[in-house]
């Protein structure tokens, strides 16, 4: 029996602190905006009071704890990228596909341009609220949070979106393409929106499982249908009303297992 690679004890805790993360972040912003509504009702004599000082309380100390495992989460994250390309990828040697490569670098720019328009939106919205507090009426005050949640949910969004593209983006430039003998895609619930997990062979035998990371280029439609190259990014058809390929960006489960006996998945 095989040993588990290193790598997967890296990942496993990567996702944890993501995850912690994730509902730090989330969690201060809820109590952030229960803050905010506090102060928009009772004004300057509510400051200082039990329940101010307890969304401030909670507000920071989930802030707190989602940075410290964002940090915590980023150096697991270039733990992993210390090992070479072959953790994920064939051995065989990665062939150039520039029209390809070039739509990562225009992707990341795209969702570059949607963080920075958020952005505004959110200075606008929230400029906009703290002039206007004693003159607009419920529903302008309402939408003006609203769009303030919205642009506080986009701009990480944007942003990540950004980087993780530039980051496959110099990924592939790097290592070039891989073509790939065979693929299963599949939805263990069937659910429409639920991410698909890709499992790979390489043409050596190797195999990696995947899952389509949550982007607006998505795999699950594609099930049954012909893969092209993979990287951290795998490479479909558009289909039969369009010519080309779209990129879907891709998260790696564990590393790629080598097996010395034939694995009886669908060429």
């Amino acid at each position: 029996m095989t040993a588990p690679h290193p790598v997967n004890a890296l990942m496993d805790r990567r996702r944890r602190l993501a995850l912690v993360t994730a509902l730090g972040g989330l969690s201060s912003l809820v109590f952030g905006v229960m803050l905010f509504a506090g102060l928009n009702e009772h004004g300057r004599p509510w400051v200082g009071g039990p329940e101010f000082v307890t969304d401030v309380t909670l507000s920071s100390a989930m802030a707190v704890l989602g940075v410290t495992a964002g940090v915590a989460t980023a150096r697991q994250g270039r733990r992993m990228h210390g090992f070479p390309a072959t953790t994920w990828l064939s051995d065989e040697k990665g062939v150039p596909l520039e029209p390809q490569t070039l739509k990562l670098r225009t992707l990341s720019r795209n969702a570059g341009f949607f963080a920075a328009f958020w952005v505004v939106v959110f200075l606008l919205a929230v400029s906009s609220l703290t002039t206007g507090l004693g003159v607009f009426n419920g529903f302008q005050a309402g939408l003006h949070l609203v769009a303030v949640l919205v642009a506080a949910f986009a701009i990480p969004m944007s942003s990540a979106a950004s980087r993780n593209w530039a980051r496959r983006y110099r990924a592939v430039r790097r290592t070039g393409w891989h073509a790939t003998k065979s693929i299963i895609i599949r939805r263990p619930e069937g659910r429409p929106a639920e991410e698909a997990l890709i499992t790979v062979r390489f043409g050596d035998g190797s195999t990696i499982d995947l899952r389509s990371a949550g982007s607006t280029y998505r795999a699950g439609h594609k099930e049954g249908q012909r893969l092209l190259e993979a990287w951290m990014v795998v490479m479909f058809e558009y289909g039969k009303w369009r010519q080309g390929m779209y990129p879907v960006p891709v998260i790696a489960l564990e590393s790629r297992t080598v097996s010395s006996a034939e694995e009886s998945l669908p060429t």
